[in-house]
């Protein structure tokens, strides 16, 4: 037992073991494609050596309960909140995030585990094995299992070897990934069917893709392509059906995608909310952009993927695939009109990932289904199993060829999770959020000011302000400064927080001059905290400020009402 736990925690035999799986799975994947008749045992026994492959190699990132990114900590402080407080836009925004990937991240709590870091990297990689497995079965749909063992294969050899912080960490793409790749395999259930004039089928699918925008919005646009295609067949379908048999199934069409965004907007004017959906969700979203012209961000785009590295060899393969795969002579049928249907999935993603304009490495997690897609309409032509066995070998070579060069900075020995397999299962409490612990109580509100989340996480206790990183209330169109401001000082009016830290410095991301970003920019604000609020102390460049009834260990005031703030 001892010589097992030994191995278990031996970074060199994690490393073993890694690179080991990438060439077993070569060898497989080889060898299957010169294997006729494989049974649908065989074919389902590939896919769990897919899986498998995915989570030995993602295994110690699910134990490492750390902080890898700030959106880890955004993401999980909102279903902290929500675990306890659960209306949305009243105890929570989530800015660009969507509504639905707070409240699932909440999950674990009904369970009785901890909203850490470890549980929200576990409710997200549920969502990376649903989209990998959605994925390949609607390549299975479209074509077959052996070309969707192929056509996949890049996109789990990606995820299963990335270097880059962003493509490992819980993002709040996850959800809408995982969406996404359930109504891309829907849509591929429909058309291998043909049922695209089954009510049943399409209101799953419209229903799905209404989902979606709730997850986040920036996954709207692939989903509109899916709904546009599902559309068209259904028109196209039409003349099988009566008049009034294609009007009620048009009708249930439209019903299936509406009926999800009215339970929302019914349930904004039940809480009071409706305002806040509309400007700082909707409206808001619309509006987010880095401040320059669509075009000027698309000439970018290449230094933006050049960037991550990762995603650099990944799309490198699929190009050749694809750029190769054309030129292939081949007597198969290739369907024209799913292959418009994949390119124009590639270039919503692409439309989606571009126009904010902030290049966000884990944006281009966008592409990964639809490039598996796309290349999977040529890998299906190929004639031989020669071409397969090639191109899976390019894929392990240029793994093994990226993460053997990589810098030292990213190389997977050094990186934190796996220097110390199974080291960090319990989560450190920074000396701020031991502070703050000593003055709050379990379930009571901490505020804090700037972009440092990770203090709600660390202390578990949940936001009292819908805001959990205050760039919107210092950055920006003076406009919207102040419709954030004024929702903030109305938040922290209603939950009067035992404790407010003004974490402005070396532990916020972006906001670290507290001159300039310090919550005494905030006029009302800082009225508000030096009125009530004493400054305990200041601890690891965090100002530390206790209700002054709670730091004398007196009996509260009556909370502040709107009228009297000053």
């Amino acid at each position: 037992m001892s010589f097992f736990y030994s191995v278990l925690k031996s970074r060199h035999a994690w490393e073993i073991l890694s690179w080991l799986s990438l060439v077993i799975m070569g060898i497989l994947w080889a060898r299957a494609g010169f294997s006729k008749n494989l049974s649908k045992k065989q074919h389902t026994l590939l896919l769990f050596f897919l899986i498998g492959f995915l989570i030995i190699n993602r295994i110690l990132i699910l134990f490492f309960n750390h902080e890898m990114n700030a959106d880890e900590s955004q993401l999980l402080s909102q279903s902290i909140t929500l675990a306890k407080h659960q209306v949305y836009w009243k105890s929570v925004d989530g800015a660009t995030m969507g509504p639905l990937s707070s409240y699932y991240a909440s999950i674990p709590a009904y369970f009785g585990f901890a909203l850490d870091f470890m549980s929200l990297r576990w409710t997200g990689f549920f969502c990376l094995i649903v989209t990998v497995l959605s994925t390949y079965g609607a390549i299975v749909n479209f074509f077959s299992a052996q070309t969707a063992r192929i056509a996949t294969f890049p996109m789990v050899a990606f995820l299963a070897f990335a270097l880059h912080y962003d493509f490992l960490h819980a993002t709040n793409e996850q959800l809408s990934l995982a969406l996404l790749g359930l109504s891309y395999w829907q849509y591929s259930r429909i058309w291998k069917l043909q049922r695209f004039t089954s009510p049943g089928d399409l209101i799953l699918l419209t229903f799905l893709c209404s989902l979606i925008p709730f997850a986040k919005l920036q996954g709207t646009p692939p989903a509109l392509v899916i709904i546009l295609a599902t559309l068209i067949g259904l028109f196209q379908n039409r003349f099988a059906l009566s008049a009034a048999a294609f009007r009620k199934t048009l009708l249930l069409f439209i019903l299936g995608g509406i009926s999800f965004p009215a339970l929302v907007i019914a349930l904004t004017f039940a809480f009071g909310v409706f305002d806040d959906f509309v400007y700082f969700y909707f409206l808001g979203n619309l509006t987010y952009s880095a401040g320059g012209s669509f075009a000027h961000y698309v000439s970018l785009f290449p230094a933006y993927v050049h960037r991550a590295t990762d995603f650099e060899y990944y799309l490198a393969i699929i190009l050749l695939a694809v750029m190769g795969g054309l030129f292939v002579p081949t007597t198969r049928y290739s369907n024209r009109s799913l292959l418009l249907f994949f390119i124009g999935a590639v270039l919503a993603s692409l439309y989606a990932i571009i126009k904010p304009g902030n290049e966000f490495i884990h944006y281009l997690l966008y592409l990964l289904t639809p490039c598996s897609l796309l290349a999977a309409w040529v890998i299906d032509r190929w004639p031989s199993p020669v071409y397969a066995a090639v191109f899976t070998s390019l894929v392990v070579l240029s793994i093994i060829y990226k993460n053997t060069h990589a810098p030292a900075s990213l190389s997977r020995m050094n990186q934190a999770f796996n220097q110390v397999p199974f080291g960090h299962i319990k989560m450190d409490i920074s000396e701020p959020s031991q502070v703050a612990l000593t003055y709050a109580r379990a379930g009571e509100y901490l505020v804090v000011w700037g972009w440092a989340p990770r203090f709600n996480v660390e202390t578990q206790m949940p936001m009292g302000v819908c805001d959990n990183h205050t760039i919107r209330c210092v950055l920006g169109d003076a406009a919207h400064q102040a419709k954030h401001r004024e929702r903030y000082i109305r938040n922290i009016t209603r939950t009067v927080p035992p404790v407010f830290f003004d974490a402005v410095g070396k532990n916020s991301t972006w906001l670290t001059d507290s001159k300039r970003y310090g919550y005494h920019v905030f006029p009302e604000l800082k009225a508000f905290i030096d009125k009530y609020y004493t400054l305990a102390k200041t601890v690891d460049d965090v100002r530390i400020f206790v209700r002054t009834d709670r730091y004398l260990d007196v009996t509260p005031p009556a909370p502040p009402t709107e009228d009297s703030i000053p």
